[in-house]
């Protein structure tokens, strides 16, 4: 399996779109701003493990799902 950024960052997108949850609100469940989730979701920036992990739960996902390894 290989790590693609802009897929991730698209996952996030569509994932909590599905969950319908605004970027705010995620940002406070994973412990972040909201400027951090633009940039996850733009592709700028990669979340660490434990953000990942974190959102995955917000999301009703898991970190595969997001990462699109599923």
């Amino acid at each position: 399996m290989k790590f693609d950024n802009s897929e991730l960052a698209a996952n996030i997108r569509g994932m909590r779109g599905k969950a319908d949850i605004t970027q705010g609100r995620l940002a406070e469940l994973v412990g972040v701003n909201i400027t951090t989730i633009v940039k996850y979701e733009d592709g700028t920036t990669v979340p660490g493990t434990d953000k990942l992990f974190a959102m995955a739960e917000a999301l009703g996902c898991t970190p595969n799902d997001l990462l699109g390894w599923s």
